[in-house]
């Protein structure tokens, strides 16, 4: 009998890790979103910014400890690919960034955020890569796959998956070319952080394509409908920061109603193929 590969012991424990530390984020930005200078390691002028970035870490806490909990790798290796992708997307934007990060602050609490966040996105990309390789050794194969995708649903997947990977890609890299045209106003710093998140969202999904099969993508689903929703309650929290004439208003709205409607029709569908 083919034995199933598990989950290496090290990503229960980096699953679990990372559930709590975006929890603690989600509260300091979701939360405390118009108190930035002072509860996070840098200040985020636009308070939608930090409700929005806080509502994806509230989204990432549920990958977290959802992942921690399974046992069988197929059903959270696109959460581990897209935590990576995060981890090093957001590494990589406060390096560039530096500058902007409260390390000289007076105030111990603030220094503390700032501290904690630089050693989190300095170790967590390298830790995650090495145990990474780790699962690949590992013996066993992916059960097989027994309820597909529709073709409807593979294919809205894979381009909702392409265009958000796309524009996380711009915002990255040209930030001073899109931030003319999104919805409402950012920073080059904000812009890329907020690029990791689409990055991670869009190969996620793209991922889950490649995947084929609801009882793989559970987790991505539920993670989805949690990000979408905390999203859009932040749209409605600071509307008057919005610019709805801008080309990326409706377009940014649109994607996050079909991040919702992605989720919530992968849950139930894997939920009924268990």
């Amino acid at each position: 009998m083919t034995q199933t590969r598990q989950i290496h012991p090290w990503f229960r424990n980096i699953f679990y890790l990372g559930g709590f530390l975006s929890l603690i984020a989600g509260i300091q930005l979701f939360v405390l979103a118009e108190r930035t200078e002072t509860y996070f390691a840098w200040t985020i002028a636009s308070p939608l910014t930090a409700s929005t970035l806080g509502g994806f870490y509230f989204g990432t806490m549920v990958f977290g400890f959802l992942s921690a909990r399974e046992s069988i790798w197929a059903r959270v290796r696109g959460p581990a690919l897209g935590l990576f992708l995060f981890t090093a997307v957001s590494l990589a934007a406060t390096l560039l960034h530096i500058d902007k990060f409260h390390l000289a602050s007076q105030n111990w609490l603030t220094l503390n955020a700032t501290r904690s966040w630089m050693v989190i996105y300095i170790l967590l990309p390298p830790l995650l890569l090495i145990t990474m390789i780790l699962q690949g050794r590992a013996k066993g194969e992916d059960p097989e796959r027994s309820s597909k995708f529709p073709a409807w649903f593979t294919v809205l997947l894979a381009l909702h998956g392409a265009i958000g990977t796309m524009v996380g890609i711009l915002l990255f890299l040209y930030p001073g070319s899109v931030i003319p045209v999104w919805a409402w106003t950012l920073t080059p710093l904000t812009a890329r952080a907020l690029s990791a998140w689409l990055v991670s969202f869009g190969v996620l999904e793209l991922h889950a394509v490649w995947e084929n099969d609801w009882s793989r993508v559970r987790i991505m689903a539920f993670g989805c409908i949690v990000s979408s929703l905390f999203a859009m309650i932040s749209l409605v929290r600071y509307a008057g920061e919005i610019n709805w004439q801008s080309p990326g208003g409706y377009g940014y709205l649109i994607y996050l109603l079909v991040l919702f409607a992605i989720g919530a029709y992968a849950w139930r569908q894997a939920g009924q193929s268990r």
